[in-house]
């Protein structure tokens, strides 16, 4: 019949070249095409469908194609590797930032007895983009030094724990765990550490650690430094365990300058680029609004496992005080003598129970944990804000 084509006349040859528009994204909103199937196919899994990624060991970025992986390794890091693709946490596990051993239902949600479920790719997507409005955490997994043997980081990291923690607590120790920490914090804790074992050998290992971190920090300064990114704000994601590392790195900068082990009064005059480092770390820190208890609360939900709040809270308030601390005194030995943070900044309560940040084994969590502690995501707590008793609180912290 006139005007309509037979089915015959539709299925293309294999001999006939492909034409342009032969194969188009079927997904909402995509105008992509592709003269090839498998092209086509890629197109859909990369941008479109949830899948596993698959992670550098070297610098530890994700990518969502191993073939890509495979040139970046080549490209970047002159060698190769197996690839390991990244298990996606279910969102109980996401939630609760537990490890999921994947399954469905997985067994971390079976014996908390909720609802097990994955999470779609609007909500991956959407975390992805909320990470990268704001400096990822800088990757330095290649940084080492010849007298550093990572098969004795854990000795240094509990040395850490034993000897420097008690002066500067702003690191849980009970949730703390070296397999999910970035590999800046472990190798400022680690640094730490070693200085503080007295040996000679551990120490020059130390500085030669901190040298080599230092040079990466700046190097890398536009991955963390939220002031070179004009969509920071309260809402992006915040690179806690980054900062951490920094602040420690700046303090280990004192420790090594005064030749002590844990110097407490830090009245060693800072030196003028570190002072630079500090200042941006605190400019990093306002920029995201990480002194105002109102922005600690919108990191969760009412869904959070309590227990995961308030260590999470009480982190960020240790953190900021700590920062506020280093910069009091270390401020006060310049010729400025201004403080590049100031106590009517610091718009949120202060810590509370101290026991229960210090436990580390469960019966100790237990024993410690009290209603009063549990944090209310409705209740701002304005009237205990430490900027509301600035001129009382200053001399004291």
């Amino acid at each position: 019949m006139e005007g309509l084509a037979s089915e015959a006349e539709f299925v293309q040859r294999p001999t006939d070249p492909p034409t342009s528009d032969a194969f188009r994204c079927q997904f909402p909103g995509c105008n992509a095409r592709y003269r090839h199937k498998e092209h086509l196919n890629r197109h859909e899994r990369s941008k479109h469908i949830a899948q596993q990624a698959f992670i550098c060991s070297e610098c530890g970025r994700e990518f969502q194609r191993s073939d890509t992986l495979r040139r970046h390794i080549r490209k970047q890091h002159k060698t190769t590797e197996l690839l390991t693709p990244a298990r996606r946490a279910c969102a109980g596990c996401h939630t609760g930032k537990t490890r999921c051993e994947g399954g469905v239902p997985c067994e971390e949600c079976v014996r908390r007895k909720i609802q097990c479920s994955s999470r779609d790719h609007a909500c991956i997507e959407e975390e992805q983009q909320t990470r990268s409005s704001t400096p990822p955490s800088p990757s330095l997994s290649h940084v080492q030094s010849e007298s550093y043997h990572p098969d004795r980081r854990k000795q240094w990291i509990d040395r850490y724990f034993e000897t420097f923690h008690p002066c500067w607590p702003f690191i849980h120790r009970g949730s703390f765990n070296m397999r999910h920490e970035t590999p800046l914090l472990l190798q400022s804790m680690t640094a730490i550490g070693m200085w503080t074992s007295r040996e000679q050998s551990a120490q020059s290992a130390a500085v030669e650690l901190h040298d080599k971190l230092d040079v990466a920090i700046r190097d890398q300064r536009d991955k963390w430094d939220a002031t070179e990114v004009e969509s920071a704000c309260s809402a992006c994601f915040w690179p806690i365990a980054t900062y951490q590392a920094i602040l420690l790195h700046i303090i280990f900068s004192v420790i090594i300058k005064a030749g002590e082990v844990i110097p407490l009064d830090l009245k060693t005059p800072i030196s003028a680029s570190d002072l630079t480092l500090l200042d941006s770390l605190v400019a990093s820190c306002r920029r995201l609004g990480m002194f105002y208890y109102p922005n600690m609360l919108a990191k969760y939900t009412e869904a959070d496992l309590p227990s995961f709040v308030w260590v999470g809270i009480e982190e960020v308030k240790r953190f900021n005080i700590a920062l506020y601390k280093l910069s009091r005194r270390l401020c006060s030995s310049t010729l400025e003598n201004m403080p590049l943070l100031h106590a009517d900044e610091l718009q949120f309560p202060l810590p509370v129970n101290e026991p229960l940040w210090n436990s580390v084994k469960r019966d100790e969590w237990e024993a410690n944990t009290k209603e009063e502690n549990t944090v209310s995501l409705k209740d701002d707590c304005q009237a205990k804000w430490i900027s509301r008793f600035a001129d009382i609180l200053q001399p004291l912290l």
